[in-house]
């Protein structure tokens, strides 16, 4: 339910008037008699224009609305569109790096980020911070990252370069040699 104390002062107005003029200009002039019946109808003029004028307002509120919704949405094509490109275009460094959370079957993993593959990764909107930007970075700061929730959907296992159906296990044995050297260090291996 709307909360009236959020409608501004001037949108109350202009549905009082849109309400009003619409009543008056469109109620049949026998229903009106004397002198009032005589007042409106020197004045109907008047009650249309305020009719037209605040309509016009609503009507251009809905338009501004209905564009935002549209910009917005190509906005966001264009983005999914870009993390697409953006992830057929992987290293093997970044690949290994977003294999890493299939394998620690994380959603949220340390990393250092002045690693390149690790800062490539976060500065194209692949993965993101998980508690919100860090105020101080550190030369050697290790943080707690996820992957976008743009990008979660287009990660697929063609994509990580993982076939677990289909894969010997001279494969699977690379891609664990092939795994970064911090990754290791998190899960206590040496």
């Amino acid at each position: 339910m709307w909360d009236l104390r959020q409608i501004s002062s001037f949108n109350r107005f202009m549905c009082w008037l849109l309400l009003s003029s619409t009543l008056v200009s469109l109620l049949p002039r026998t229903l009106f008699s004397g002198a009032f019946g005589l007042w409106l109808h020197d004045y109907r003029l008047v009650f249309i224009l305020g009719m037209v004028g605040a309509g016009s307002y609503f009507l251009s509120h809905v338009a501004v609305m209905g564009f935002q919704y549209v910009f917005y949405r190509k906005q966001r094509l264009m983005q999914e569109r870009l993390l697409k490109e953006l992830l057929d275009y992987l290293d093997a460094n970044e690949r290994a790096v977003l294999r890493e959370f299939v394998i620690q079957r994380k959603s949220v993993i340390k990393l250092p980020v002045t690693e390149p593959a690790v800062k490539n990764l976060l500065e194209q909107g692949i993965l993101t911070y998980a508690f919100g930007e860090p105020g101080e970075a550190g030369l050697n700061a290790i943080k707690p990252l996820m992957i976008a929730i743009a990008a979660r959907p287009l990660l697929t296992f063609k994509v990580l370069g993982l076939n677990p159906a289909n894969m010997t296990e001279e494969q699977k044995s690379l891609i664990m040699n092939n795994r970064p050297k911090y990754a290791y260090k998190q899960l206590d291996r040496h």
